[in-house]
């Protein structure tokens, strides 16, 4: 039983190292690009339902793929915080509820308001 084992490892592309058994680089990267479905499954980013409140089912679409988008994109990139859908169709800035830290941080340190 273990030589019928150890025949069809080693037929599959395993080096034999004395009692041990080793895969070879080119066999491991086979092993991994046949993975099954289950186990290369895509994360879907979560998105908070405050990111999306007051939108149409057609802007909501449209923001989660830009957020999507935009996530893939370094921390440092600048265009990964700019979205399309942040604008109106005459090009004006939607207005959205200013965030508790920037009230704190204004409170605290005083600052014009845009």
């Amino acid at each position: 039983m273990i030589a019928q084992k150890i025949s069809l490892v080693l037929d599959i592309g395993h080096v034999r190292l004395g009692k041990v058994m080793a895969i070879t680089r080119g066999n491991m990267a086979k092993q991994i690009k046949k993975a099954p479905a289950s186990r290369k499954k895509k994360k879907k980013r979560k998105i908070p339902a405050k990111y999306l409140a007051g939108l149409s089912s057609e802007d909501k679409s449209k923001r989660r793929k830009e957020i999507q988008r935009n996530a893939r994109k370094s921390a440092k990139d600048p265009s990964a915080y700019v979205f399309p859908s942040d604008t109106d169709k005459s090009g004006t800035r939607r207005k959205t509820k200013e965030s508790v830290h920037t009230k704190k941080f204004r409170k605290m340190f005083g600052g014009k308001k845009k």
